[in-house]
């Protein structure tokens, strides 16, 4: 008898303390806890992250079949994964961030990058320990116009979890169009000579990296046909002996 009254008294009170909430970094939805302890959002929009369980392939990390793959004949980025494939929920998701500045949301995409490494941390390590993480660099034009470097952003955030240095290696010489508007070869011939080495950033290389190859993870937001981080690897490898991996948060 005793022990049902005390049940009914703390029942009662939680009821009229409430349990704390907290707010779901994408729809702010108050939620008593969040369906995954690594992921701050609530249990709907958990669901409808479209995460790449499986990879087919092997070089992209996509979880289809890649036509782009099998036409690159060479190339100096060992490998790419991605934690999500780019669908219309992904894409809102991103676009949030990037063009409406819902910056909250970079602990969101980069709690998703994390766990991507973490899964796939086996294929980035085969040829050792990362040594360098670094990131697909922006114009100084697109940089003015949206404020942040979202690769950058994300690096800076991995690098915090993973321990592992994050220097900005590269620079953009131009600015370049969206190449999700353009044909594989439009984007190939576009990006020709856009990166080139940071000076500062290859001299800090040079002092205080003495092994070699050395390994690079190298990030951005989506992978499309992979141009981008395949012209940023090969610019990479121009100055220094190097392994370069991709990570990208959409595939």
């Amino acid at each position: 008898m005793i022990r049902q009254l005390w049940g009914r008294l703390l029942r009662s009170g939680e009821g009229l303390l409430g349990t704390p909430t907290q707010p779901c970094l994408y729809c702010n939805a108050s939620v008593k806890r969040f369906a995954a302890l690594d992921l701050p959002i609530c249990g709907r929009c958990t669901g409808h992250i479209a995460w790449i369980e499986q990879v087919q392939c092997s070089h992209c990390g996509r979880a289809d079949h890649c036509p782009d793959c099998e036409r690159r004949m060479h190339s100096r980025l060992m490998l790419n994964r991605s934690a999500v494939r780019y669908d219309e929920r992904m894409k809102e998701w991103l676009a949030a961030y990037k063009y409406r500045r819902n910056e909250r949301l970079r602990d969101l995409l980069a709690a998703m990058l994390y766990r991507s490494y973490k899964r796939h941390e086996t294929d980035f390590t085969r040829t050792g320990a990362v040594h360098l993480i670094t990131y697909v660099p922006v114009s100084l034009q697109r940089l003015e116009e949206r404020g942040f470097n979202q690769a950058e952003r994300l690096a800076a955030w991995l690098g915090v979890r993973t321990g592992i240095s994050v220097v900005g290696l590269l620079k953009r010489r131009r600015d370049t169009a969206q190449q999700s508007y353009k044909g594989r070869a439009e984007r190939i011939t576009d990006l020709h000579d856009v990166f080139v080495w940071d000076d500062d950033a290859l001299n800090w290389i040079l002092t205080n990296t003495p092994e070699r190859p050395i390994n690079i993870l190298i990030i951005d937001d989506v992978y499309t046909t992979g141009s981008t981080l395949h012209h940023c690897a090969a610019t990479l490898a121009e100055k220094v002996d190097a392994n370069v991996y991709g990570l990208t948060w959409a595939r």
